[in-house]
């Protein structure tokens, strides 16, 4: 009976043993890391992440790395003063935080694990033709090779790599591949015109020519813009803001050519540009070309366009922009305009005649709160009390909607014919410091074309001018 039992309990034993070792021996298969999902390219289930053996390099006196992709190769050399360049490049504005970011990541390159260390086969990996790879040269003269191939088909975010001369295959992350299978107009500058200096605001001159439309031509002077060409008028401050900024501190996506020649230019559509764009600022004098839309195929869905700067240090290439920052490529003179074709605030009016069907109507304005004889730039404190007319006191309120009607004479449509004629319709503004605008309408075939200041600028409907006649009559 003790025997049996005793045979009993050694079976239990066996059998717990067993049980045991299956569990360990299904914990350790899940451990693995079965990276192409098969069985052909073996794994190493004892790699640890950040293990000191996943270090490709770890050495800090990098004096140059030498990087090789797609047939070309280019040189990032150390700087002594810790800054990186590209001999290159020489004269072309760098990306040097780009630059030194090559060499800071060679010093210490990292697998994130040990895929085999010791394959009879690199082709399997794409390293016998690797689609980079990175010459890392040391001041000791002393160099080291790493290679870069195929993405991993379980995580394309991790690319296979090994040191040349070793058998040892790895997988770094794609943020580092990058480095080593970039081009060298990587590492060119996206900043491609200068910053708007700090001075006090002065006279500038913007040309934007386009290929079948007149020149626009918009000048600065002290901080306003306005409009000179195709006619003089005021611009809306909110829609010409990027117009006028625009080329202070712009940004390319990307470099396409270095150096370009004239067939490059022709290629890109840069030869005759669709839009240039000059701008004159004191001493500085840029000038933008807007060639082809740029396809790239990343990232199709967005607009991008070839551009050339001249006038700017150390930008003679193609760049790649995105349309949002080239606010002239569907610019026209309307879209820029300002609704108001005199911005003439009533308070600073002392009289406005209007003179219609051969009679003129003087309208007397008193106002209070401000300077009578200049331009009250504060309007907020002057407010206009008393409006008379041919002696009489008129309905302020009435006079009011006279004149916000008067100010708004619509600006959507561009006229520059030289229309003969007197005029139908005009309104001279008298000033507080003695200078006056004037607008007067003419009538043309296809309505009133009004005049400011001497100048044809606006086509303006005859419902606007009825509308202004019943209005005076109201009075």
């Amino acid at each position: 009976m003790k025997k049996k039992l005793l045979w009993i309990i050694a079976a239990l034993v066996l059998c717990v043993l067993c049980v045991v070792a299956i569990v360990i021996l299904q914990r350790d298969s899940g451990e693995h890391d079965h990276d192409h999902g098969d069985s052909e390219i073996p794994q190493d289930s004892s790699s640890q992440s950040f293990h000191t053996s996943n270090m490709l390099t770890s050495r800090a006196d990098i004096k140059s790395v030498t990087v090789t992709s797609g047939g070309e190769s280019f040189t990032v050399t150390a700087g002594q003063g810790g800054e990186a360049h590209i001999e290159q490049l020489e004269g072309i504005k760098q990306n040097v935080q780009l630059e030194n970011a090559l060499i800071e990541l060679c010093k210490g390159l990292r697998a994130q694990r040990v895929v085999e260390q010791d394959t009879d086969d690199l082709a399997r990996y794409g390293l016998n033709e690797p689609k980079g790879k990175g010459v890392i040269t040391y001041n000791d003269g002393t160099s080291v090779t790493v290679l870069v191939g195929e993405a991993s088909p379980a995580d394309e975010r991790l690319f296979y790599a090994a040191v040349e001369g070793q058998r040892r295959v790895v997988l770094i992350e794609g943020n580092a591949q990058i480095y080593f299978t970039g081009n060298v107009r990587d590492y060119v500058s996206q900043a491609i015109s200068p910053q708007p200096q700090k001075t006090a605001a002065g006279s500038a001159k913007m040309t934007v020519s386009k290929q079948g439309a007149d020149d626009i031509v918009l000048e600065r002077s002290g901080e306003s813009w306005s409009m000179s060409a195709p006619i003089k008028a005021q611009l809306d401050a909110g829609r010409s803001s990027g117009t006028v900024n625009g080329l202070y501190g712009l940004n390319a996506e990307y470099c396409e050519v270095i150096r370009p020649d004239d067939a490059a230019k022709a290629k890109y559509g840069l030869d005759k540009p669709a839009v240039t764009v000059r701008l004159k600022d004191g001493e500085l004098d840029l000038t933008l070309k807007i060639g082809n839309a740029a396809v790239r195929g990343d990232d199709s869905e967005k607009e991008r366009y070839y551009c050339t700067i001249e006038g700017a240090d150390g930008t003679n290439c193609i760049y790649a922009v995105a349309k949002e920052y080239l606010p002239w490529v569907d610019i026209t003179a309307a879209g820029l305009l300002s609704d108001i074709m005199l911005p003439n605030y009533l308070v600073n009016i002392k009289r406005l005649d209007i003179t219609l069907g051969g009679k003129t109507h003087e309208y007397l304005i008193t106002n209070e709160g401000g300077q009578n004889d200049r331009i009250n730039e504060d309007v907020s404190k002057v407010r206009t009390v008393k409006v008379t007319s041919a002696g009489r006191e008129l309905d302020l309120e009435k006079f009011r909607e006279l004149y916000e009607h008067l100010m708004k004479c619509p600006t959507n449509k561009i006229y520059t014919k030289d229309v003969k004629g007197d005029a139908s319709i005009s309104a001279v503004y008298h000033k507080n410091d003695g200078s006056a605008d004037r607008l007067e309408l003419v009538k043309t075939d296809e309505g009133f074309g009004a005049r400011v200041n001497g100048q044809m600028t606006y086509l303006v409907d005859k419902t606007w001018t009825d509308k202004l006649t019943a209005m005076i009559d109201a009075l």
